[in-house]
């Protein structure tokens, strides 16, 4: 299956074990306390303070799943807006 032009085999670099990546990628997000931004949509704060928080918290989630793709996967889902 597809999904944006890359392949199911191609994200995990052939490998198909999906569901064991899934399962460490969601406990690397829960120990850093942002699992929440994959699981569900987050509204982004009003308030400046909170809108800070939203924001460090959506780029730690971001910086965690990037770094658990291959250098040819990165072009296909840096321009994604959210997790």
């Amino acid at each position: 299956m597809a999904l944006h032009g890359v392949r199911d085999l191609d994200r995990l670099d052939g490998a198909s074990n999906f569901v064991v990546w899934k399962a460490r990628i969601l406990f690397v997000l829960d120990r850093n306390r942002v699992k929440h931004f994959v699981l569900r949509t987050i509204a982004i704060p009003i308030d400046s303070t909170d809108n800070n928080r939203y924001g460090d918290a959506m780029a730690m989630a971001k910086s965690i799943i990037l770094d658990e793709f291959k250098d040819h996967i990165v072009p296909h889902i840096t321009e994604k807006n959210t997790t």
